[in-house]
């Protein structure tokens, strides 16, 4: 090993600790075990490390170093703006730093933590404790804290209390021409299926499903509303549950695209026609206009959207402003899944 190139990567490996607790006693963290920091140290000693440098790299200022945390790198709605944001932040010369939290709260403090301590120019932050719809009071004073030192972007969600820049889309008018969209139709029995109940996206957009069903003069039938999760199997059994009714709406939005694609899985596999129902997804993700039936689906402006993220990152970086509350219209996207009774 040649000791005039040793990093914090070969100090970690050689102490068998992770880089992060290495950067932690270096920047002289309170995280970090006395008897772990004495091991770390002594293996600097060790490798003649030195320690003063480094911490003063580590605790310098990155006005290129973007964090971005996000609940699911396999959902293509997180994916997708993750992919854009990294691209046009590329172009601009920032470095950006992925960290997937599995929506685990524990993991979405060690990233806040990490991006904290590399003194990273901004976080964004999606999914997990921003779509709680009660997040706990350590979620918050944790978030409330990490801003004193740290600007974050909420991408699609927000937290009480904490005062961050927040873009998210306009979900109730994307469920509004949904539902408008159906009426038109000629369709006066819809469901919704799909999401969990404490999720903000979830919660909001069924109150806003019978808040809109309610302005149509149309049922609102508990039958027909049915929770599972997120996924495609979710999609699956919320449609399987579904079908147990005796009485059947004759269209069903899904909470997201991925819930419609589990419908049509769970129709198929019961050998009963899509086409006897009008499906209509949320989030237009990329496989929407390629299943079949290609799938009607509420576009969230993705570009409008990223274009707004990198404008509050460059407004942050620059030191012109951290950012406020940016809403962004959906757009309706028609396409085979739904059509006139």
């Amino acid at each position: 090993m040649n000791l005039k190139n040793i990093t914090i990567y070969d100090i970690a490996k050689d102490a068998n600790v992770s880089p992060t607790t290495v950067s932690r006693v270096l920047t002289g963290s309170p995280l970090v075990k006395e008897s772990t920091r004495q091991k770390v140290l002594a293996k600097m000693k060790e490798l003649d490390f030195s320690p003063n440098e480094a911490a003063r790299r580590l605790t310098k200022p990155q006005a290129n170093l973007i964090g971005f945390i996000l609940p699911e790198i396999t959902n293509p709605f997180f994916s997708q703006i993750y992919m854009e944001v990294e691209k046009r932040a590329f172009e601009k010369g920032y470095t950006i730093l992925l960290r997937n939290s599995m929506s685990n709260s524990n993991l979405e403090s060690t990233h806040l933590r990490e991006f904290t301590e590399r003194r990273a120019a901004c976080i964004v932050f999606m999914g997990g404790r921003i779509n709680k719809t009660n997040p706990t009071d350590a979620e918050i004073n944790e978030m409330q804290d990490v801003l004193t030192r740290v600007p974050i972007i909420m991408v699609n969600g927000k937290m009480k209390g904490v005062k961050s820049a927040n873009i998210r889309t306009n979900e109730e008018e994307g469920i509004r021409s949904i539902v408008e969209h159906l009426v038109s139709l000629g369709h006066k029995k819809i469901g919704l299926i799909g999401g969990a109940k404490g999720i903000f996206p979830a919660d909001n957009k069924i109150i806003s499903f019978k808040r809109i069903l309610k302005d149509y003069d149309l049922e609102f039938n508990q039958d027909w509303q049915i929770f599972s999760d997120f996924t495609v199997e979710s999609g699956r059994e919320a449609m399987k549950k579904l079908l147990e009714n005796k009485s059947l709406p004759t269209a069903i939005i899904g909470i997201n695209d991925l819930i419609i694609y589990g419908a049509y899985k769970e129709c198929r596999d019961q050998n009963i026609p899509i086409e006897k129902f009008s499906f209509v997804g949320f989030d237009d993700i990329y496989p929407s206009d390629i299943v079949y039936p290609s799938l009607t689906t509420v576009n969230h402006n993705y570009d409008v959207l990223v274009n707004e993220v990198m404008r509050t990152i460059d407004s942050i970086v620059s030191g012109k402003g951290k950012g406020k509350g940016k809403i962004i219209n959906t757009q309706l996207v028609i396409r085979e899944s739904t059509k006139e009774l």
